[in-house]
Parts: C-alpha cells; structure tokens; sequence
C-alpha cells in the first residue's frame, strides 16, 4: 500500500511540476509555449525549485505545497530566514542531493541526485538564499 501511495504521489508532483514550470516568467500577455517563458529554464534555480521542490514546499517555500498534506512528516518552511541561516549551503545540497535520511530528517524528503545534477542543486540553493528566505548562513 505504501508503494501505491508513493506512485500516487509522484504522479501528483509531476503533473503539479508541469502546471508549475509553465507558469515561470510567463506574463498574463504572453504565450506560455513560447520561447521567452521559458527564459529561466531547468537550469535556474526558480526552474528547478518550482519543477521538484514546489509541490511540498510550495511556490514560497512555506512548507504549503500541493502535497504537503498527504506527508506524515511536513515539510520544512524555507521561508524562514531564522533556520535557513542555520544551515550551510553543504547541509542543503546532502539534503536535496541525498535525501531528508542522509542527514536524520525523514525519508519524506527524498534524493533528488538522478533527477538533477549538481550545478541545478547549487542553483536551487542560491534561489533559496535570493528569493525564498533572503537569508545567508550565519554560521562557519
């Protein structure tokens, strides 16, 4: 039953991914097949964050994604500036590389290394620090 819920679940992120990437850098005037709404890309950060971390952590990084509901475990607001400056640029790349595990978070974060390499991750991390939390780590 856990596998079924799993394969449900993926297939949700996906098609919520689709809907998401779609929708970055698209004015309400222009066409979303266009070359220019696709200006960001899979390679940028905003891309990348909005295809494979918006549906749990939702488009702000509250925490409040489509799926974040049907997670036993919820998932982290990077919103935050308080606990992302906690955290080291290396500590977010194991967890998104790796996995909520690798680090002793829950196994609800799961690795995402086959999905993306590792520039897009660090591009993730640098969205995250510009955009979401407007936050650096604080720490050494």
């Amino acid at each position: 039953m856990k596998s079924f819920v799993k394969l449900l679940l993926a297939g949700l992120f996906l098609s919520y991914a689709s809907l998401a990437l779609a929708q970055i850098s698209v004015s309400p005037q222009e066409d979303p097949t266009s070359a220019g709404a696709w200006s960001g890309g899979n390679a940028s950060g905003e891309g990348n964050f909005m295809s494979v971390c918006a549906s749990c952590h939702g488009y702000e990084g509250k925490g409040d994604g489509v799926l974040a509901e049907e997670l036993d475990v919820k998932p982290r607001d990077l919103s935050g500036d308080k606990f992302m400056s906690s955290k080291s640029d290396d500590h977010l790349f194991k967890v998104i590389k790796e996995g909520g595990a690798s680090v002793g978070l829950s196994e609800n974060m799961t690795p995402f290394n086959e999905q993306i390499n590792d520039e897009e991750i660090k591009n993730i991390i640098a969205y995250l620090r510009s955009d979401i939390c407007k936050c650096e780590f604080g720490g050494k």
